[in-house]
C-alpha cells in the first residue's frame, strides 16, 4: 500500500479538507494506476484517511511553529550569552525523521517508468517518467501559473499548453483519469494502441465532468 502514498499527498494537498472523499481519491488512484482496489476497499480508504489526518497535524504543526517563533528568537539571543559548555548541555536533541523503506528490486509502482505520449510529452519535455512524477510535473506546473479556480480549488481552468491534453477545465480527479490515457507501459507499447489511446483522449476531455459533490473522508472509511 506504501506505494500510493505519493499520490495520496499530492491529491489530498491541493483538495479543500471539509469536501475531500476517500473514494474519489480511491477511484483516481485506480484510473492512474490502472488497478483494481476494490478488493482491498476499506485499506486503502483507512490509508488515505491516515494520510488525511497526518497532513492535518503537520498543517497544525506549522501554525505553532510560526506562533511560536519570537519565543524562540529571544530564546537564540539569551544562549548567545551563554557559556559553549552550557549550550552544548542544553541543545534539544534532534529529531530523526523515519526513513520510509523503499523496495529493494526498486521496481516499484512509484520508480517503474512509462512512455508518454506526443502531447504529453511536448507538454513536459520528457519522453518517459515514473507515473507519480508525472502527476507532479503536471500539479506543479498547475500552482505555479495559478490554474486552479479560486472559487473552487478543485476546478482546473486550463491554459492553452494544456488545452491541447486536458480540455479547457478539469477537476483533480479528471486529471488522472485523463493522464492514464496518455501513459504507456513501455512493453504493451504499440503504434496502434497509442493512436487508439490518443483519439479516446480526444473525444473525452471535453465530456469530463467539470465539479465534484463533497462528501466526506470520514463516511467513505464506513464503506463507500
Amino acid at each position: 500500500m506504501d506505494e500510493y502514498i505519493p499520490m495520496i499527498d499530492a491529491i489530498l494537498s491541493v483538495s479543500n479538507p471539509d469536501e475531500v472523499s476517500a473514494k474519489r481519491i480511491r477511484k483516481a488512484i485506480q484510473e492512474l494506476f490502472a488497478v483494481d482496489l476494490e478488493p482491498q476497499r476499506k485499506k486503502v480508504n483507512a490509508l488515505i484517511v491516515e494520510r488525511f489526518n497526518a497532513l492535518q497535524d503537520e498543517k497544525v504543526n506549522m501554525t505553532n511553529e510560526q506562533l511560536t517563533k519570537s519565543d524562540a528568537d529571544l530564546a537564540a539571543e539569551i544562549q548567545k550569552d551563554k557559556t559553549s559548555s552550557k549550550r552544548s548541555k542544553n541543545k534539544p536533541a534532534k529529531i530523526q525523521k523515519k526513513k520510509r523503506k523503499v523496495s529493494e528490486n526498486g521496481n516499484g509502482i512509484n520508480t517503474r517508468k512509462v512512455n508518454l505520449s506526443e502531447p504529453l510529452r511536448d507538454f513536459l519535455g520528457e519522453a518517459e517518467l515514473a507515473r507519480t512524477q508525472v502527476v507532479k510535473k503536471v500539479w506543479d506546473y498547475i500552482k505555479e501559473n495559478e490554474l486552479q479556480n479560486p472559487e473552487d480549488r478543485r476546478e482546473i481552468l486550463c491554459d492553452d499548453r494544456m488545452k491541447p491534453i486536458f480540455g479547457d477545465k478539469m477537476t483533480m480527479f479528471s486529471l488522472n483519469k485523463i493522464l492514464s490515457k496518455h501513459l504507456f507501459n513501455p512493453e504493451k507499447m504499440t503504434s496502434s494502441n497509442i493512436n487508439e489511446k490518443n483519439n479516446e483522449s480526444e473525444h473525452n476531455k471535453d465530456t469530463e465532468e467539470s465539479s465534484i459533490p463533497p462528501d466526506s473522508v470520514s463516511d467513505a472509511v464506513s464503506g463507500e
